[in-house]
């Protein structure tokens, strides 16, 4: 083997091993805060410029369809999401914004302001489904599995969602450990992150500073439950 060829298979080998370390996909809708002192970013607003940007990420076209409308061209036709009234009220009604759209996952990705509920929907460009989403998704390694992140109006922390690639849900609770009587946070939830078998995994955070890797597992009766469980 010369030389040149040995040096071309080693960062062929490199680049392999880099793309499996980083191929779990992360959809999210925000963008760098401009409010003063901030360290955490703001989600993309209805009308903006950021959306008019990122309506042109769609491979078959996306636009609004006037101030309230939404539509989402896939490979075989057109999806249109309509906002509901009323209009201006917050915490009610229906508004929706465009995200953009991921090429590895042929998924576009929207946000939705369901009354108290901030959640989002994704577009499948193939097949022009629209699946079930969040505020941020994580896929698995093999986009069998996705979690998505969604937060009601009022209540400390997120909800969690884990759904099967076809939407269907498989799992959801809350972004961390409650009190049995779920008024309490014991430990919040951080790196969430999948494991080499597709399971979820995190760094459950106590507020005593104590840190503790738990897992998202199945028992045999078909109970989720993150193991092993902090509790109070």
């Amino acid at each position: 083997m010369t030389k040149a060829l040995y040096l071309l298979l080693l960062l062929s080998l490199v680049a392999g091993a880099t793309t499996l370390a980083n191929c779990q996909e992360i959809l999210q809708c925000s963008v760098p805060s401009t409010r003063p002192g901030a360290t955490d970013d703001d989600f993309v607003r209805p009308k903006s410029a950021e959306e008019v940007a990122r309506f042109k990420q769609a491979p078959h076209g996306a636009k609004r369809l006037g101030a309230h409308a939404i539509e989402v061209g896939w490979a075989g036709g057109k999806r249109i999401l309509k906002d509901k009234p009323p209009y201006n009220e917050p915490l009610d009604g229906l508004r929706w914004t465009y995200c953009g759209y991921n090429a590895d996952l042929k998924l576009h990705m929207l946000l939705k302001e369901d009354e108290a509920l901030f959640t989002g929907a994704l577009v499948d460009d193939a097949t022009g489904a629209l699946l079930p989403g969040g505020q941020k998704v994580l896929f698995s390694k093999n986009a069998q599995y996705y979690l998505a992140y969604e937060q009601p109006d009022g209540q400390d922390g997120e909800t969690i969602k884990l759904y099967r690639g076809n939407g269907t849900l498989m799992w959801e609770g809350y972004n961390g450990f409650l009190s049995a009587n779920g008024k309490d946070v014991l430990a919040n939830f951080e790196d969430m992150h999948w494991d080499e078998q597709d399971r979820l995994q995190a760094i459950a955070r106590l507020d005593d500073g104590k840190t503790q890797i738990v897992t998202l597992t199945e028992g045999s009766a078909g109970k989720w439950d993150w193991l092993p469980h902090i509790s109070k």
